[in-house]
């Protein structure tokens, strides 16, 4: 196994021994899982009652092998059914090919308020430790599909960048802070930065202050070779950018050991178990 990579929580025993091969983690493959951007219902549906391996509650591990890895998957979402759907259709074959033991949960904001991308990921982290705990947690965008097969998603020793190379950027790194789209970071790191800021109501800004977080505790980022950290981004109207970004920014320096994870307030609409993921609906 590559020293990048962190095993599931200590204790935990193979199934008889045997653990997973995981086999894009040890020989880099060019083989790839057939994107359709076109979901329909009546696709998803189809795919959901052939789906054996996935439990009610969207979380799925290997019959056959016990998985190295386990993973919580934090979505934030609102408003955008289309992409839902093609994600989670893709994401269960790519995950279930890694030989991943995880479970995918998402979490819908109300509508009352702009659109709060960092806030929803704290509460998906605090309610699922409630639930179903994890060493491992993946914040991911709902309208990013990853491309190579060897992207394992796991964690590394450092947080890590696992989005670094878009389409949309030309498979390139806009600039070195940069640390949104999908992230891999463990739950100890995660409550050690105090989790992401709760400030950012509208587009933008909160990856940035995560990247300041994360730098502030010294844990460094890791990011891989762009021919395995290769996304897609689905096509979706660009968000006008929150103008106080960069306000909010500049007070996060100063603030950010007390303003997140341990001052985050929401109230739980409803909690679902959903065929392909858990459900989460909050008001902000």
């Amino acid at each position: 196994m590559p020293n990048h990579l962190l095993l599931r929580e200590s204790g935990s025993q193979p199934i008889n021994g045997n653990f997973c091969f995981h086999l894009y983690e040890r020989q880099l493959s060019l083989e790839g899982i057939e994107l359709n951007v076109n979901i329909s219902d009546v696709v998803l549906k189809t795919f959901t009652n052939s789906s054996k391996n996935i439990t009610i509650g969207g979380a799925s591990k290997p019959v056959d092998c016990f998985s190295k890895y386990r993973v919580n998957i934090v979505v934030p979402y609102r408003r955008r059914p289309e992409q839902l759907r093609v994600f989670l259709h893709y994401l269960h074959r790519y995950l279930q090919l890694q030989e991943i033991d995880y479970r995918i949960i998402v979490v819908e904001q109300s509508p009352e308020m702009h659109f709060n991308r960092g806030k929803l990921f704290n509460v998906g982290f605090v309610e699922s430790q409630k639930r179903f705990p994890s060493d491992c947690y993946i914040f991911h965008d709902v309208d990013l599909i990853p491309l190579s097969l060897n992207n394992i998603y796991a964690c590394t020793k450092m947080p890590r960048h696992l989005s670094s190379a878009v389409d949309t950027f030309d498979y390139e790194l806009p600039y070195c802070g940069i640390f949104g789209g999908a992230v891999a970071i463990t739950s100890q790191h995660f409550q050690s930065i105090n989790g992401f800021s709760n400030l950012f109501y509208g587009w933008g800004g909160e990856d940035d202050d995560l990247y300041f977080r994360v730098s502030q505790a010294e844990l460094g980022v890791v990011r891989f070779e762009k021919n395995v950290a290769k996304y897609k981004m689905l096509r979706h109207e660009k968000e006008v950018p929150n103008p106080n970004r960069f306000v909010t920014m500049k007070k996060n320096k100063i603030i950010h050991a007390v303003e997140g994870l341990n001052n985050l307030n929401y109230t739980m609409l409803s909690y679902e178990l959903k065929s392909l993921y858990t459900l989460m609906r909050v008001h902000l």
